[in-house]
């Protein structure tokens, strides 16, 4: 009896032993909450849970041993719906992490996607994590607030992070804490929280991990953490709106009848891109067992990248098809990347070396699109429209396409070139008031195609609105601003001049220099850019210094027909480059730079003309309206120098134009009288 009371004694102590070592070894967190101008802060150091409010205007960084530290100054993050990607020269991907940070931290370094202080050093490369960070291995927390940082510096840096789902960390979303290491158990126990709900709306990894994207393609290279099947092909849903259907119904839902929807359920299944491991299966092994080329003809892609089904390296199915790249990072030993340099694909292991896998993708012919070939035409390229030209005149205002020709003579050899199409007005005022209306140019995208250009199949035209010299010079001007935009902001539409004539019947009706705008379509291409299309945005979604250059260049020319709000005359675009939205202005005529007889301020403005300067009342803190005043004044003697250079304009135009330009740069020598002018509107 004596000797089972001993063990039982001995039991008991040594469990007491045990929870003690737990209880000093024991840290996690933090998991941060947005709630009103607060920010609830939870976490566990040494085994005692903490949890505590401050204000966000008193925040400052969170900075306890044994976890990691975060800006809590830098905790929004942008909801990049972007889905493809063109052009990238150096990829590395890794996946199935479960945990396993060091491991994850040891592999990028090794192959220099961030230094030795866990920084981004991988410039203008994209790292993409195909899922499940989630589960499995007790430094989760870290791996998530290491990748929410390092997002934001490779943008700084013109790169990449894509963090895309996987299925662990819908499961973990959910709800489904199956998996999940006892660590975060006990956090929940200590915490007195449901697990699943340190993920919950406002928490900050929650809902970034909430934004996440299903599937990315880079280089005519699909990356997710599954699979394509057969049964999502037939769906004929898009990247983007396969991404857009898990973002809005499928990693956050409460209501189990929505996967009734067949198409939802047919995307969240076993079938899903979330789950699927269909390339793997013994009775698919064989090429011509598996439709692989029928599905990545459907997606237009060359391969599939995927994790979740694991190998003990990285492996290549299908002659390079399919890339399997879950390695067994999870297990905790060791783990490989996938590499893309110089147009390869290596597997990259711990200790930093390579080697080339099996094959070698095919170099594909990078393709143009008409906007490029007529961009880097040397000179003024001459164009010839024939089409009904009355026919055209008359219906302008109804915007209806009639047949076209259309040709092209290049400057240099003259080269010409014929195709046909559609013509038909545009513009709003321009369409109503002008004897002769912007125009669109409308291909057929068979015709592209067979010229192996991009199906980019529309040019926008803009002409002089009166065909006499005040008109031409008045369009020369407009065109001017462009040039001159593009100065201040190398993010700016391009333009171009061109030399159009009208036939009809080969009859010359119309002849004057016109100038070509790239279309939407055309700049998110060339820019790698989304063009935000829908809802209003607020100015404080907008990249700031961009913002505010573009304020001052309004107020310098002197136009007030453009608005934030509804997207007037104002481009809004999510650049790669740039956390923020970018605003980019266009349709200058209304200026009192250019000086349209048709042009008048809008009738809630306090200016009695259009050449009357008028600052929008968009807020604007003291040290930016200097930092303004500063640039501008810094730019003064190149703005005269591009009014010079504009030769294709007559010398009193070019006199008028800085004439005008040079009374805005004498106010900003007045800069506190213009201060108050500006700050109390």
């Amino acid at each position: 009896m004596k000797r089972i009371l001993l063990l039982i004694f001995l039991f008991f102590i040594s469990i007491v032993f045990l929870t003690a070592q737990v209880k000093t070894e024991y840290f996690d967190g933090p998991y941060i909450f947005h709630q009103n101008d607060s920010l609830r802060i939870q976490w566990v150091e040494s085994g005692i849970g903490h949890d505590t409010l401050i204000a966000k205007s008193e925040a400052g960084k969170f900075d306890r041993e044994g976890l990691p530290k975060i800006d809590l100054t830098n905790l929004d993050f942008d909801k990049n719906t972007q889905a493809t990607f063109d052009d990238i020269e150096n990829i590395v991907a890794i996946s199935d992490a479960h945990g396993q940070y060091d491991l994850m931290i040891d592999l990028l370094k090794a192959h220099q996607v961030i230094d030795e202080e866990n920084q981004w050093s991988f410039g203008k490369g994209h790292l993409v994590i195909t899922g499940d960070n989630l589960d499995r291995g007790d430094k989760v927390l870290d791996i998530l607030w290491f990748l929410f940082f390092l997002e934001k510096e490779a943008a700084k840096a013109g790169g990449k992070v894509h963090v895309l789902l996987g299925n662990h960390e819908v499961m973990v979303l959910q709800g489904d804490i199956r998996y999940l290491n006892r660590k975060y158990l006990y956090t929940s126990g200590i915490l007195k929280n449901r697990y699943h709900l340190m993920f919950g709306v406002g928490s900050v990894l929650g809902d970034w991990i909430a934004s996440h994207k299903v599937m990315t393609s880079i280089n005519r290279s699909l990356f997710l953490h599954g699979g394509i099947s057969e049964e999502i092909v037939k769906l004929k849903y898009s990247l983007e709106e396969m991404n857009e259907a898990f973002t809005k119904h499928l990693i956050r839902f409460k209501d189990k009848t929505i996967l009734q929807d067949p198409v939802l359920n047919a995307l969240y299944e076993e079938n899903g891109p979330l789950w699927y491991r269909g390339y793997f299966k013994p009775k698919s092994e064989g090429e011509g067992k598996f439709p692989i080329k029928k599905i990545l003809r459907k997606l237009d892609q060359d391969r599939i990248i995927v994790g979740h089904t694991s190998f003990d390296s990285i492996r290549s199915f299908y002659d390079g098809r399919i890339l399997g790249i879950d390695c067994s990072i999870k297990v905790g030993k060791t783990g490989q990347v996938l590499l893309y340099q110089d147009n390869r694909f290596f597997v990259g292991d711990i200790d930093g070396t390579k080697q080339p896998i099996k094959f070698n993708p095919t170099k594909r012919k990078k393709r143009s699109s008409f906007y490029d070939y007529l961009f880097k035409l040397d000179g003024v390229p001459e164009m010839v429209i024939n089409t009904n030209v009355k026919q055209l005149l008359r219906k302008s205002y109804k915007e209806e396409y009639q047949e076209a020709m259309l040709k092209v003579q290049e400057p240099e050899n003259g080269k010409l070139s014929m195709f046909n199409g559609r013509i038909r007005a545009r513009g709003n005022i321009r369409k109503k008031v002008c004897n002769i209306p912007p125009v669109k140019f409308d291909f057929p995208k068979k015709t592209l195609d067979s010229l192996g250009l991009l199906k980019n199949d529309k040019l926008k035209f803009v002409f002089p609105c009166q065909e006499n010299k005040r008109g031409q010079e008045l369009l020369y001007k407009e065109f001017f601003l462009y040039e001159l935009y593009k100065f201040i902001d190398s993010n700016s539409i391009k333009v171009k001049l061109v030399d159009v004539t009208f036939l009809d019947d080969k009859e010359e009706k119309l002849k004057f220099n016109g100038f070509l705008i790239e279309d939407e379509e055309e700049y998110a291409r060339r820019k790698n850019a989304v063009v935000i299309e829908k809802g209003r945005v607020n100015p404080s979604r907008l990249d700031r210094p961009s913002f505010l250059k573009m304020l001052f260049f309004q107020y310098m020319i002197a136009n007030t027909d453009w608005t934030v709000s509804n997207r007037h005359n104002l481009e809004l675009v999510k650049l790669p480059t740039i956390d923020k939205i970018v605003a980019l202005p266009y349709d200058f005529d209304y200026s009192g730079f250019v000086g349209q007889l048709y042009a008048v301020p809008h009738e809630t403005l306090p200016i009695e003309t259009v050449s009357d300067r008028y600052f929008f009342n968009y807020k604007i803190r003291e040290h930016e309206f200097y930092e303004m005043v500063r640039f501008y004044q810094s730019i003064e003697e190149d703005v005269y120098r591009i009014c010079e250079e504009a030769t294709y304009m007559q010398p009193k135009t070019i006199e008028a134009n800085k004439a005008f330009l040079r009374s805005f740069f004498e106010l900003l020598k007045r800069p506190e009288r213009l201060k108050g002018d500006i700050i109390k509107h």
